[in-house]
């Protein structure tokens, strides 16, 4: 049997993706029944390199967890999940716990359906969801976890009637996405200045009330493949239409045919939407003019490689490629594995950098990446903070925008929109000028000052 091992993966398990998911939900507690490490590993493991904290209370959002033992394994956790729910439901205010199982749980095949419906019965608001690590990715656990509230909580088993103006957001992944939450803020930003409601329902003070209005959107926004098992669900149980968008929206361009093709589905006044992206289009022209002297002085049209999840790399190739100039080189897609729509993927990220010049591969493993970027001669590599030693050897800027992020501080900021795309320029012109190659020194810097 040939093994293949991948060396520092940068998505964790089901449970990791689950536990994130929920933590994003305001007054929503995640309950975890598994083992004591399973908790650590998230704790450690993600919310460091995640961006900003999940929501609820100021270091984070509670975490209870049955933290399972040997003889849990031998005889069964149940009587310990009992214990442990009470006991939060005791000393945590929520409006809801979710019990999410880890492989030791689902392995020895505790029935949490029983134990949440007998906590329900005592007037605890509870769900579960199956979430064992070995059931997928970190993005499973995404779709997972929202299945889990979509199915389960009894406010969204109705006949509702659309809101015209309403279109419900999926496939930001919370804490994947290291800017998830401003990223999530500024769908919301852009589209209201538009006339459309964007119900984000992760961070802040996004809780039960946002997942109540689920059913009454009049469209569920795809953008990212992770989204659309949801979308497909919501069609079945509402009758939702839904669309998905090739990539996060970078720039006008992009936030232009975002909203161009809500409108396809919302009644809205073509004639004012025509007028507003003008006009956002004439502002964002003109900062970006001042940028002219900078962009031939510290050599900014370069040859990138980029790392990282599908929705954000497609959505900064096309910014990059089509507003800016640069020429994109290789594409490595980590969350799409290479025997899974790969073709179609390549075929759109050649659609998306106009360019059959750039190279895709699809790969998480840290040994296999650095091999890739060694041979693709970029002279600039935007990925995570796992490509911050090929980086230094091969002597080329790095800016980290994909998980894991450790050396940056994330709140509320992203890179979509006009105000996103001008600090995605802002950093990468940072990333040149502070690497080795242009970096001026401050022996210079002196004498200007002076």
């Amino acid at each position: 049997m040939n093994n293949h091992y991948i060396e520092h993966s940068r998505s964790g398990c089901a449970l990791l993706g689950a536990l994130a998911t929920i933590a994003a939900i305001n007054r929503v507690v995640p309950v975890v029944h598994s083992t004591a490490g399973c908790s650590i590993q998230y704790q450690e493991g993600i919310v460091p390199f995640g961006g900003s904290t999940p929501s609820g209370a100021q270091w984070g959002a509670p975490l209870s967890s049955s933290n399972i033992s040997q003889k849990h394994v031998v005889f069964g956790g149940g009587s310990r999940l009992r214990e442990q729910l009470k006991n939060t439901v005791k000393v945590v205010s929520a409006d809801l716990f979710v019990v999410l199982t880890g492989c030791a749980t689902e392995m020895v095949g505790d029935d949490i359906r029983a134990m949440t419906k007998e906590g329900r019965e005592q007037g605890f608001p509870v769900i579960c969801a199956n979430t064992p690590g070995f059931g997928g990715s970190f993005h499973r656990g995404y779709q997972q976890a929202i299945r889990a509230l979509i199915e389960q909580l009894p406010e969204l088993q109705v006949e509702a009637t659309p809101r015209n103006s309403l279109v419900n957001i999926w496939g930001v992944v919370p804490q994947q996405d290291a800017f998830w939450y401003g990223h999530l803020q500024q769908i919301e930003a852009l589209l209201d200045e538009s006339g459309i409601v964007a119900n984000t329902l992760f961070g802040g003070e996004r809780g039960l009330k946002e997942w109540k209005d689920i059913p009454y959107a009049a469209l569920n926004v795809v953008v990212s493949q992770w989204g659309r098992e949801t979308a497909i669900l919501l069609e079945q149980k509402y009758g939702t239409p839904w669309i998905e968008v090739a990539g996060l929206p970078i720039g006008p361009l992009a936030t232009d045919r975002l909203i161009q093709a809500i409108a396809n589905y919302l009644p809205l006044d073509a004639d004012a939407l025509q007028s507003i992206q003008q006009r956002k289009q004439q502002q964002f022209s003109r900062t970006l003019a001042t940028l002219g002297p900078v962009y031939y002085r510290i050599g900014l049209q370069r040859e990138f490689a980029i790392v990282g999840e599908l929705s954000l790399v497609s959505g900064v190739v096309y910014f990059l490629a089509h507003s800016l100039g640069l020429i994109p080189k290789l594409a490595i897609i980590t969350d799409v594995r290479a025997d899974e729509h790969s073709e179609a993927v390549t075929t759109s990220l050649i659609g998306v950098a106009g360019s059959s010049d750039i190279s895709v591969e699809y790969s998480e493993d840290a040994g296999e990446i650095r091999d890739l970027l060694r041979s693709s001669d970029a002279e600039l590599l935007i990925g995570s903070s796992l490509e911050r030693e090929i980086a230094e050897e091969l002597n080329v800027p790095l800016l980290a925008i994909f998980f894991p992020v450790a050396d940056s501080l994330i709140l509320n900021r992203g890179y979509l929109g006009d105000s996103g795309a001008l600090a995605l320029i802002e950093d990468i012109g940072g990333a040149i000028l502070r690497s080795s190659r242009s970096a001026v020194s401050v022996d210079r810097v002196a004498q200007c000052a002076g």
